[in-house]
């Protein structure tokens, strides 16, 4: 779990700049990557606001220890939301950089669903089969213009394993674990009502696929031209975690002119998951799961389970360190630290012997 933040008013003495420049480093590599289009120097500055200072200078000049651990506890994205748009960069609530895209519009045939949907839905008793029918019809329509995947479907027997939202690593941002951390790794978006989720499905040797949530539309109930309440907290949620927020009031297929759309989307596209998930150590822990669990202990058995449930962990991590610096750091600090040796020892064990495996099987 995220750590307080350090006290401004510490006595300790300054870091030399060598370490003072190792321990931001890891910080602004990660800003870097997340906002390519905003100068180093504008990036540093927000950088030093997201800590919690006035300025770059004033960072510098302070006594906080600045251990990277204690750096990125302290980092809090909307102070640097904030500083970005000093320097007059146009900044969207969930913390991306520039105008929104201009959105699609419904086609007739869409708008002509809407309109029977709202008629329906005055004397719904007799027509529950049509306004299923319908409302399936705008959602897969809805997900095939805006590239979202499929509807969720629980009965889908060709799904193995489920994973729900989970931190989009391509786009999120530092102290992501102060939202979502291995004690509560459910995502939550204020505000969201009646929601369709939709999916992506990544495939399994033996035929069979995992799906992961891509993303979800929530139908809240709000005047076509107002936000819901919690709109720009959960906008800033998803920034924070890597997902996009916008709002599609048009599209909106719940309680037809009573309700808006908001959409919560991942960063990464699918054929980027499709290429991390191939030859990841994820895709290989659900595979061999059955195997790796016999005789296991029962530590062994947790951590298993753990791996192979947790939507958090990044498809990509190359090797033990890549994992503690990107997941452990964020969402179990307690292995991070090395405070539960026995669990991170296995953990590492798993991550070894599959790198033994899959490069003899190159």
């Amino acid at each position: 779990m995220a750590q307080p933040a350090p006290s401004r008013a510490s006595s300790r003495a300054p870091s030399s700049a060598a370490d003072f420049e190792a321990s931001l480093r890891p910080l602004k590599n990660r800003l870097l990557a997340r906002f390519p289009t905003v100068k180093s120097s504008h990036l540093t500055e927000a950088l030093a606001a997201g800590l919690g200072f006035n300025s770059n200078a004033a960072l510098r000049a302070s006594t906080m220890p600045m251990s990277e651990m204690l750096a990125l506890a302290s980092f809090e994205p909307e102070r640097l939301h904030k500083r970005l748009i000093d320097f007059e960069y146009e900044i969207q609530p969930d913390i991306q950089v520039g105008a929104p895209s201009e959105a699609p519009t419904p086609p007739a045939h869409y708008l002509d669903w809407l309109q029977e949907l709202q008629e329906l839905e005055k004397s719904p008793d007799r027509v529950w089969p049509r306004i299923k029918a319908l409302r399936r019809a705008c959602a897969d329509e809805f997900a095939k213009t805006f590239e979202l995947g499929h509807r969720e479907d629980r009965e889908d027997k060709s799904v193995a394993l489920r994973w729900g939202p989970g931190v989009d690593h391509d786009g999120c941002l530092p102290n992501w674990g102060a939202k979502v951390n291995a004690h509560d790794r459910y995502i939550d978006f204020p505000g969201t009502d009646h929601p369709q989720r939709f999916c992506q499905a990544l495939p399994l040797a033996n035929g069979k696929v995992v799906e992961y949530e891509s993303a979800m539309a929530s139908m809240p109930y709000v005047a076509s031209n107002e936000l819901p309440r919690e709109h720009e907290v959960a906008a800033r949620i998803a920034g924070r975690l890597g997902w996009t927020c916008s709002v599609h009031s048009e599209w909106s297929w719940y309680a037809v002119g009573n309700t808006t759309l908001v959409l919560f989307k991942r960063t990464t596209p699918r054929a980027s998951m499709k290429r991390a998930w191939d030859n990841s150590f994820k895709r290989w822990m659900v595979e061999n799961r059955s195997r790796l669990m016999k005789s296991a202990s029962a530590t062994r058995r947790r951590v298993i389970e753990d791996i192979v449930s947790c939507q958090h962990l990044p498809l990509d991590v190359s090797d033990f360190d890549d994992c503690r610096e990107r997941y452990f750091k964020e969402f179990a600090l307690s292995m991070y630290y090395a405070e539960d040796p026995g669990t991170l020892l296995v953990f590492k064990r798993l991550m070894e012997k599959w790198a033994d495996e899959t490069d003899a099987g190159r």
